[in-house]
Protein backbone atom coordinates (compact mmCIF):
# COMPACT_ATOMS: atom_id res chain seq x y z
CA UNK A 1 0.00 0.00 0.00
CA UNK A 2 1.53 3.22 -0.73
CA UNK A 3 1.82 6.33 1.19
CA UNK A 4 -0.71 8.99 1.09
CA UNK A 5 1.92 12.45 2.30
CA UNK A 6 0.85 15.94 1.31
CA UNK A 7 3.47 18.54 0.71
CA UNK A 8 3.02 21.42 3.34
CA UNK A 9 2.65 24.54 0.92
CA UNK A 10 4.52 27.49 2.03
CA UNK A 11 2.65 30.52 0.67
CA UNK A 12 5.26 33.74 -0.63
CA UNK A 13 4.14 36.81 -1.82
CA UNK A 14 4.72 40.83 -2.00
CA UNK A 15 8.44 42.27 -3.00
CA UNK A 16 11.03 39.80 -3.55
CA UNK A 17 12.96 40.19 -0.73
CA UNK A 18 9.82 39.19 1.17
CA UNK A 19 9.18 36.16 -0.94
CA UNK A 20 12.60 35.22 0.08
CA UNK A 21 11.88 35.66 3.68
CA UNK A 22 8.70 33.95 3.69
CA UNK A 23 10.29 31.18 1.70
CA UNK A 24 13.58 30.87 4.44
CA UNK A 25 11.10 30.70 7.85
CA UNK A 26 8.60 28.06 6.28
CA UNK A 27 10.96 26.20 5.07
CA UNK A 28 13.99 26.81 7.76
CA UNK A 29 14.31 23.39 9.07
CA UNK A 30 14.51 21.82 5.21
CA UNK A 31 16.96 24.31 4.28
CA UNK A 32 19.24 24.18 7.05
CA UNK A 33 19.14 20.07 6.83
CA UNK A 34 20.13 20.65 3.09
CA UNK A 35 22.88 22.83 3.32
CA UNK A 36 24.30 20.09 6.25
CA UNK A 37 24.12 17.78 3.86
CA UNK A 38 26.09 19.56 1.23
CA UNK A 39 28.77 20.47 4.21
CA UNK A 40 28.89 16.69 5.34
CA UNK A 41 28.83 15.69 1.26
CA UNK A 42 31.45 17.73 -0.05
CA UNK A 43 33.55 16.85 3.14
CA UNK A 44 34.04 12.86 2.55
CA UNK A 45 35.78 11.20 0.78
CA UNK A 46 38.64 12.68 -1.72
CA UNK A 47 36.75 16.03 -1.92
CA UNK A 48 37.77 17.37 1.79
CA UNK A 49 35.99 20.88 1.03
CA UNK A 50 35.50 21.98 4.04
CA UNK A 51 33.07 24.91 4.67
CA UNK A 52 35.15 27.45 3.55
CA UNK A 53 35.86 25.86 0.07
CA UNK A 54 32.36 25.50 -0.30
CA UNK A 55 31.45 28.77 0.43
CA UNK A 56 33.86 30.02 -2.16
CA UNK A 57 33.05 27.98 -4.68
CA UNK A 58 29.82 29.26 -4.14
CA UNK A 59 31.28 32.97 -4.39
CA UNK A 60 32.22 32.43 -7.67
CA UNK A 61 28.83 32.80 -8.76
CA UNK A 62 27.88 35.94 -6.95
CA UNK A 63 28.19 38.64 -9.48
CA UNK A 64 26.81 36.87 -12.67
CA UNK A 65 23.63 36.00 -10.13
CA UNK A 66 23.33 39.81 -9.15
CA UNK A 67 23.78 40.81 -13.06
CA UNK A 68 21.66 38.17 -14.57
CA UNK A 69 18.69 38.52 -11.96
CA UNK A 70 18.80 41.66 -9.38
CA UNK A 71 15.38 40.23 -8.16
CA UNK A 72 16.40 36.50 -7.86
CA UNK A 73 19.65 38.14 -5.93
CA UNK A 74 16.72 40.16 -3.27
CA UNK A 75 15.00 36.85 -2.65
CA UNK A 76 18.15 35.23 -1.80
CA UNK A 77 18.68 37.67 0.82
CA UNK A 78 15.80 37.45 2.09
CA UNK A 79 15.60 33.56 2.14
CA UNK A 80 19.16 33.84 4.05
CA UNK A 81 17.36 36.22 6.97
CA UNK A 82 14.11 33.89 7.54
CA UNK A 83 16.12 30.80 7.18
CA UNK A 84 18.67 32.03 9.90
CA UNK A 85 21.62 31.91 7.41
CA UNK A 86 24.61 33.81 6.20
CA UNK A 87 23.96 35.17 2.39
CA UNK A 88 26.98 32.61 1.24
CA UNK A 89 24.66 29.78 2.67
CA UNK A 90 21.93 30.48 0.95
CA UNK A 91 23.87 31.17 -2.25
CA UNK A 92 25.67 27.68 -1.71
CA UNK A 93 22.22 25.79 -1.42
CA UNK A 94 21.38 27.60 -4.74
CA UNK A 95 24.38 26.44 -6.74
CA UNK A 96 24.63 23.44 -5.07
CA UNK A 97 24.45 21.11 -8.52
CA UNK A 98 27.51 23.16 -9.89
CA UNK A 99 29.30 22.87 -6.57
CA UNK A 100 28.95 19.07 -6.72
CA UNK A 101 29.87 18.81 -10.50
CA UNK A 102 32.94 20.85 -9.51
CA UNK A 103 33.88 18.64 -6.16
CA UNK A 104 33.33 15.63 -8.69
CA UNK A 105 30.49 14.36 -6.63
CA UNK A 106 28.04 13.02 -9.28
CA UNK A 107 24.78 11.17 -8.95
CA UNK A 108 21.62 10.41 -11.39
CA UNK A 109 19.23 13.25 -12.37
CA UNK A 110 16.15 11.72 -13.61
CA UNK A 111 14.11 11.17 -16.51
CA UNK A 112 11.25 13.80 -17.98
CA UNK A 113 8.75 13.75 -20.29
CA UNK A 114 6.20 15.97 -21.75
CA UNK A 115 3.18 14.96 -24.08
CA UNK A 116 0.22 16.71 -25.69
CA UNK A 117 -2.06 16.63 -29.16
CA UNK A 118 -2.41 13.63 -30.61
CA UNK A 119 -0.16 11.46 -27.77
CA UNK A 120 -2.44 12.13 -24.82
CA UNK A 121 -6.26 11.89 -24.49
CA UNK A 122 -7.90 15.08 -24.87
CA UNK A 123 -4.87 16.74 -26.41
CA UNK A 124 -3.94 18.29 -23.54
CA UNK A 125 -0.03 18.53 -22.22
CA UNK A 126 1.31 16.73 -19.70
CA UNK A 127 4.72 16.51 -18.42
CA UNK A 128 6.14 15.77 -15.29
CA UNK A 129 9.70 13.58 -14.16
CA UNK A 130 11.11 11.44 -11.40
CA UNK A 131 13.58 13.90 -9.29
CA UNK A 132 16.58 11.78 -8.81
CA UNK A 133 18.90 12.70 -6.14
CA UNK A 134 20.66 11.58 -2.37
CA UNK A 135 17.99 9.48 -0.32
CA UNK A 136 18.13 12.20 2.37
CA UNK A 137 17.77 15.21 0.17
CA UNK A 138 15.04 17.81 0.61
CA UNK A 139 11.77 18.92 -0.80
CA UNK A 140 9.67 21.91 -0.44
CA UNK A 141 6.57 23.38 -2.01
CA UNK A 142 6.62 26.68 -2.15
CA UNK A 143 3.25 28.92 -4.05
CA UNK A 144 4.41 32.22 -4.60
CA UNK A 145 2.48 35.34 -6.09
CA UNK A 146 5.06 37.82 -7.58
CA UNK A 147 3.99 41.66 -7.81
CA UNK A 148 3.98 41.54 -11.60
CA UNK A 149 0.32 38.64 -11.20
CA UNK A 150 2.30 35.70 -12.05
CA UNK A 151 1.35 33.24 -9.41
CA UNK A 152 3.61 30.06 -9.12
CA UNK A 153 4.07 26.49 -7.33
CA UNK A 154 7.74 26.04 -7.30
CA UNK A 155 9.09 22.60 -6.51
CA UNK A 156 12.21 22.81 -3.94
CA UNK A 157 14.95 20.30 -4.20
CA UNK A 158 17.43 20.57 -1.71
CA UNK A 159 16.41 24.69 -1.29
CA UNK A 160 16.70 25.27 -5.07
CA UNK A 161 14.00 26.17 -6.83
CA UNK A 162 14.38 23.65 -9.93
CA UNK A 163 10.71 22.91 -10.84
CA UNK A 164 7.81 25.34 -11.60
CA UNK A 165 4.05 25.38 -12.86
CA UNK A 166 3.17 28.98 -13.79
CA UNK A 167 -0.36 30.87 -14.09
CA UNK A 168 0.87 31.29 -17.50
CA UNK A 169 0.07 27.97 -18.02
CA UNK A 170 3.83 27.28 -18.40
CA UNK A 171 5.42 24.04 -16.91
CA UNK A 172 9.07 22.95 -16.74
CA UNK A 173 11.48 19.89 -16.27
CA UNK A 174 14.89 19.69 -15.50
CA UNK A 175 17.58 17.04 -16.12
CA UNK A 176 21.12 16.91 -15.27
CA UNK A 177 23.68 16.92 -17.92
CA UNK A 178 27.77 16.39 -18.17
CA UNK A 179 29.93 18.33 -20.61
CA UNK A 180 32.94 20.56 -19.91
CA UNK A 181 31.52 23.41 -17.38
CA UNK A 182 33.70 26.02 -18.43
CA UNK A 183 34.43 29.03 -16.92
CA UNK A 184 32.32 29.29 -13.73
CA UNK A 185 32.55 32.69 -13.02
CA UNK A 186 30.93 33.38 -16.30
CA UNK A 187 28.00 30.73 -15.11
CA UNK A 188 24.68 31.70 -13.87
CA UNK A 189 23.19 28.53 -11.26
CA UNK A 190 20.62 26.32 -13.20
CA UNK A 191 17.96 27.13 -10.59
CA UNK A 192 18.72 30.56 -11.18
CA UNK A 193 18.41 30.89 -14.89
CA UNK A 194 15.32 28.56 -14.64
CA UNK A 195 13.37 30.70 -11.75
CA UNK A 196 13.51 33.93 -13.46
CA UNK A 197 12.15 32.01 -16.94
CA UNK A 198 9.58 31.01 -15.51
CA UNK A 199 8.41 34.50 -13.84
CA UNK A 200 7.51 35.64 -17.56
CA UNK A 201 4.00 35.84 -18.55
CA UNK A 202 4.60 34.19 -21.93
CA UNK A 203 6.08 30.47 -22.55
CA UNK A 204 8.38 32.87 -25.59
CA UNK A 205 9.68 34.97 -22.88
CA UNK A 206 10.86 32.55 -20.79
CA UNK A 207 12.39 30.43 -23.95
CA UNK A 208 14.09 33.93 -24.77
CA UNK A 209 15.71 34.21 -21.49
CA UNK A 210 17.07 29.91 -21.45
CA UNK A 211 18.39 30.29 -24.67
CA UNK A 212 20.30 33.64 -23.95
CA UNK A 213 21.53 32.48 -20.66
CA UNK A 214 21.25 28.52 -20.53
CA UNK A 215 25.29 27.39 -20.05
CA UNK A 216 26.93 24.62 -18.64
CA UNK A 217 25.15 21.87 -17.05
CA UNK A 218 20.90 20.92 -17.93
CA UNK A 219 18.44 19.98 -20.22
CA UNK A 220 15.30 22.33 -19.53
CA UNK A 221 11.87 21.32 -20.61
CA UNK A 222 9.03 23.65 -21.12
CA UNK A 223 5.31 22.77 -22.22
CA UNK A 224 2.15 24.99 -22.09
CA UNK A 225 -1.34 24.53 -21.76
CA UNK A 226 -1.83 25.01 -25.74
CA UNK A 227 0.42 22.01 -26.22
CA UNK A 228 3.15 23.72 -27.09
CA UNK A 229 7.07 22.36 -25.87
CA UNK A 230 10.78 22.72 -26.39
CA UNK A 231 13.58 21.44 -24.87
CA UNK A 232 16.94 22.80 -24.75
CA UNK A 233 20.22 21.49 -24.10
CA UNK A 234 23.41 23.17 -22.57
CA UNK A 235 26.61 22.82 -22.92
CA UNK A 236 29.38 25.88 -21.79
CA UNK A 237 28.82 27.82 -24.69
CA UNK A 238 26.28 26.26 -26.74
CA UNK A 239 22.50 25.33 -26.42
CA UNK A 240 20.74 23.34 -29.13
CA UNK A 241 16.73 22.95 -29.09
CA UNK A 242 15.60 19.84 -29.20
CA UNK A 243 11.96 19.59 -30.58
CA UNK A 244 8.94 16.82 -30.09
CA UNK A 245 8.34 13.98 -32.60
CA UNK A 246 4.40 13.08 -33.01
CA UNK A 247 4.22 15.33 -30.00
CA UNK A 248 6.35 13.79 -27.12
CA UNK A 249 9.66 14.56 -26.06
CA UNK A 250 11.52 11.96 -23.67
CA UNK A 251 14.89 13.31 -21.81
CA UNK A 252 16.75 11.15 -19.55
CA UNK A 253 20.88 12.74 -18.51
CA UNK A 254 22.97 11.95 -21.63
CA UNK A 255 23.07 15.11 -24.87
CA UNK A 256 20.56 13.83 -27.99
CA UNK A 257 22.28 16.49 -29.77
CA UNK A 258 24.99 14.85 -32.24
CA UNK A 259 28.06 17.74 -31.61
CA UNK A 260 27.51 17.40 -27.83
CA UNK A 261 28.10 13.68 -27.93
CA UNK A 262 31.62 14.06 -27.81
CA UNK A 263 32.50 15.77 -24.76
CA UNK A 264 29.50 14.04 -23.00
CA UNK A 265 30.71 12.36 -19.87
CA UNK A 266 27.21 10.95 -18.69
CA UNK A 267 27.41 7.61 -20.80
CA UNK A 268 30.69 6.99 -18.34
CA UNK A 269 29.35 8.07 -14.76
CA UNK A 270 25.56 7.47 -15.06
CA UNK A 271 25.70 4.48 -17.47
CA UNK A 272 21.82 3.86 -16.95
CA UNK A 273 21.00 6.86 -18.78
CA UNK A 274 20.21 5.41 -22.12
CA UNK A 275 18.12 2.62 -20.94
CA UNK A 276 16.01 4.99 -18.84
CA UNK A 277 15.52 6.84 -22.01
CA UNK A 278 14.49 4.35 -24.23
CA UNK A 279 12.15 2.31 -21.69
CA UNK A 280 9.89 5.36 -21.27
CA UNK A 281 9.90 6.22 -25.15
CA UNK A 282 8.48 2.61 -25.42
CA UNK A 283 5.93 3.09 -22.41
CA UNK A 284 4.79 5.99 -23.99
CA UNK A 285 4.47 4.30 -27.29
CA UNK A 286 2.66 1.34 -25.83
CA UNK A 287 -0.20 3.93 -24.34
CA UNK A 288 0.19 6.44 -27.28
CA UNK A 289 -3.44 8.38 -28.11
CA UNK A 290 -4.47 7.74 -24.86
CA UNK A 291 -2.05 9.17 -22.48
CA UNK A 292 -3.54 10.78 -19.09
CA UNK A 293 -1.29 11.72 -15.81
CA UNK A 294 -2.69 8.48 -14.32
CA UNK A 295 -0.72 6.90 -17.21
CA UNK A 296 2.30 8.91 -17.07
CA UNK A 297 2.09 8.25 -13.14
CA UNK A 298 2.65 4.31 -13.87
CA UNK A 299 5.28 4.92 -16.09
CA UNK A 300 7.19 7.10 -13.69
CA UNK A 301 6.75 4.11 -11.26
CA UNK A 302 8.49 1.83 -13.61
CA UNK A 303 11.50 -0.45 -12.06
CA UNK A 304 13.06 -2.01 -15.72
CA UNK A 305 16.76 -2.21 -14.83
CA UNK A 306 15.80 -1.72 -10.55
CA UNK A 307 17.70 -0.38 -9.02
CA UNK A 308 18.72 2.01 -11.68
CA UNK A 309 15.29 2.49 -13.54
CA UNK A 310 12.62 4.88 -13.93
CA UNK A 311 11.71 4.72 -10.64
CA UNK A 312 15.32 5.10 -9.26
CA UNK A 313 16.65 2.96 -5.63
CA UNK A 314 19.60 3.60 -4.32
CA UNK A 315 21.99 0.91 -5.32
CA UNK A 316 24.07 -0.66 -2.99
CA UNK A 317 27.15 -1.35 -4.91
CA UNK A 318 27.77 2.60 -4.69
CA UNK A 319 29.17 4.33 -1.62
CA UNK A 320 26.47 6.19 0.11
CA UNK A 321 28.09 9.63 -1.10
CA UNK A 322 26.95 9.04 -4.64
CA UNK A 323 23.92 6.97 -3.22
CA UNK A 324 20.36 8.22 -6.01
CA UNK A 325 17.45 7.73 -5.72
CA UNK A 326 14.02 9.18 -6.76
CA UNK A 327 13.49 11.60 -3.85
CA UNK A 328 10.10 12.57 -5.49
CA UNK A 329 7.67 12.68 -8.33
CA UNK A 330 5.51 14.70 -10.53
CA UNK A 331 3.06 15.48 -12.90
CA UNK A 332 1.47 18.76 -14.66
CA UNK A 333 -1.33 19.50 -16.46
CA UNK A 334 -0.75 23.20 -17.13
CA UNK A 335 -4.42 24.39 -18.97
CA UNK A 336 -5.73 22.84 -15.41
CA UNK A 337 -2.97 24.99 -13.16
CA UNK A 338 -2.98 21.05 -11.94
CA UNK A 339 0.64 19.54 -10.44
CA UNK A 340 0.46 16.17 -8.67
CA UNK A 341 3.61 15.01 -6.34
CA UNK A 342 4.68 11.60 -5.02
CA UNK A 343 6.68 12.82 -1.79
CA UNK A 344 9.19 9.97 -2.22
CA UNK A 345 9.66 6.91 -4.82
CA UNK A 346 6.72 6.87 -7.05
CA UNK A 347 6.24 3.06 -6.47
CA UNK A 348 5.55 3.88 -2.56
CA UNK A 349 4.09 7.33 -2.53
CA UNK A 350 0.94 8.21 -3.79
CA UNK A 351 0.68 11.19 -5.97
CA UNK A 352 -1.28 14.28 -4.51
CA UNK A 353 -3.01 16.39 -6.16
CA UNK A 354 -2.49 20.32 -5.85
CA UNK A 355 -4.12 23.22 -7.76
CA UNK A 356 -2.70 26.58 -8.60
Amino acid sequence: MKTATRLNIIDCGGAPYEIGRQWGEGCRESLKASLGMLYAGLERGPFRAGKAKVWDAALTFMAALRNFDPYGFEVLRGQAEGAGMVLEEALALQCSLEIAFHYGEIMGLCTSFAAAGKATAGGKAILGQNVDWHPGSTVDLLRVRHDSGVREFVLCLSGSPYYHLNSAGVGNCVNLTLGPLGDMKQQVPLSVTISRAMRQPRIGFALGILRRQARGLGYLLLAESSGGMTGLEAVADDIELILPERDVLVHANHYETERFKAGDWTPLLIPDTGARAVRMREKIESAYGEITPETMMGILSDHEGHPNSICRHADPGKPPELASASRASFVMVPAEGLLYIAAGAPCDYEFMEYRL
